[in-house]
């Protein structure tokens, strides 16, 4: 169910929500970075619903303080709703 929820969605997420849900986490991407995130999440959910290792494509394009920050924030989310 919440695999149906997020692919009716996920065409609504842009940047600036990325931004403002990670700011609201104290994390703090650049624009750049929320443009690189909200991309990858949009390309990536469905692999990354079921592969955390997807995640490793996403290291090297954002800082690694947001990165890890990111990666904790969709482990905890996965592990509360799926």
């Amino acid at each position: 169910m919440i695999e149906r929820i997020i692919k009716n969605n996920i065409s609504i997420l842009n940047p600036h929500l990325v931004m403002g849900y990670l700011e609201s986490k104290n994390i703090y991407p650049t624009e750049d970075e929320a443009i690189i995130i909200c991309n990858f999440l949009k390309e990536n959910y469905n692999v990354l619903l079921k592969d955390n290792s997807i995640l490793l494509n996403l290291r090297g394009n954002i800082r690694d303080n947001i990165y890890q920050g990111v990666s904790t924030i969709i482990m905890n989310l996965k592990n509360t709703y799926l």
